[in-house]
């Protein structure tokens, strides 16, 4: 019992990113879906969204600056903003 609760707990610990970024209010499967489609095109998951037929994810990091990134719910990026950089 002691060693699943051990292995319950590495696994929170491995996937906390990910479910901070979504807040808990999505699936593991819509994260798993949005996080793969975003590696895929060299971004890391930010903060995600529910909108009309789409997830809007922002704060997503790649590799050129941070985006604003719309994917439907198959998960294929429909749009991609670069947020603005602070001027200096």
């Amino acid at each position: 019992m002691r060693s699943l609760a051990l292995s319950a707990t590495a696994l929170l610990l491995a996937a906390g990113p990910v479910l901070a970024a979504s807040e808990g209010k999505f699936s593991k499967a819509t994260v798993d879906g949005i996080t793969k489609s975003l590696e895929a095109d060299g971004c890391k998951l930010g903060e995600i969204h529910s909108g009309d037929g789409r997830y809007d994810i922002s704060g997503a990091q790649c590799a050129d600056g941070v985006y604003t990134v719309s994917v439907d719910t198959n998960f294929k990026i429909i749009e991609k903003k670069k947020k603005p950089e602070p001027p200096k």
